[in-house]
């Protein structure tokens, strides 16, 4: 239960024990409280950042009618999952929204070899891809840009596959190993049935 739903529960509670007992000291009490609560919870927002190698959260406060960076949490490395050491002050992460730390969690892999020797065709799926969960997908699929990928798609049927706490887009460049340039500009629609195309065996 986060802190603005238990003081609502609070102020809930008291405006009923205000009523049974016509108190209305008790009434303005927990006016107050909601009120204040409510502000409080307005006045810090957090917000994912990355670059091509780490990740981190940034927060920011309310502060004299504008909002103000108040602290960044430590950057985790993208493939080894490990913190940045190279100095202090970070927040710690645990201060964070857990919905949102768990939207950007990073789930390190171990580097799926390319597998060598396959006869399947490019643009074909193939059964020893598919065990793999689709890591990696045909050098073929990975080399094609953008506007090459959203014909082919057309082309293809494939069953639905989702991912689950993060974006299509952070799932195909971090466990798939696609380039991000390759698949920029790609809509949703088009990240999600990569995905299941790369689960697919393509």
């Amino acid at each position: 239960m986060n802190r603005r739903r238990f003081a609502f529960l609070i102020g809930m509670g008291l405006f009923w024990v205000s009523d049974k007992l016509r108190a209305d000291r008790i009434d303005e009490f927990a006016a107050t409280l909601m009120k204040s609560t409510e502000s409080n919870a307005t006045r810090e927002r957090w917000a994912h950042k990355e670059n091509r190698r780490w990740r981190w959260f940034e927060r920011k406060t309310y502060l004299k009618d504008q909002w103000k960076l108040t602290g960044v949490t430590t950057p985790i490395n993208k493939e080894t999952g490990e913190p940045y050491t190279g100095r202090t002050g970070y927040l710690d992460e645990s201060l964070v929204p857990r919905e949102l730390r768990n939207e950007y969690r990073v789930v390190v892999q171990k580097p799926v070899v390319e597998e060598v020797g396959s006869t399947v065709a490019d643009g074909q799926p193939d059964p020893a891809r598919r065990a793999l969960e689709g890591r990696p997908p045909s050098q073929w699929l990975r080399s094609l840009e953008a506007e090459e990928i959203r014909i082919w798609l057309k082309t293809i049927e494939v069953p639905e596959f989702g991912v689950s706490g993060m974006t299509f887009s952070i799932h195909l460049t971090r466990d798939h190993f696609f380039d991000a340039n390759k698949i920029e500009g790609l809509t949703v629609d088009e990240q999600a049935k990569l995905h299941a195309a790369a689960h697919y065996g393509y």
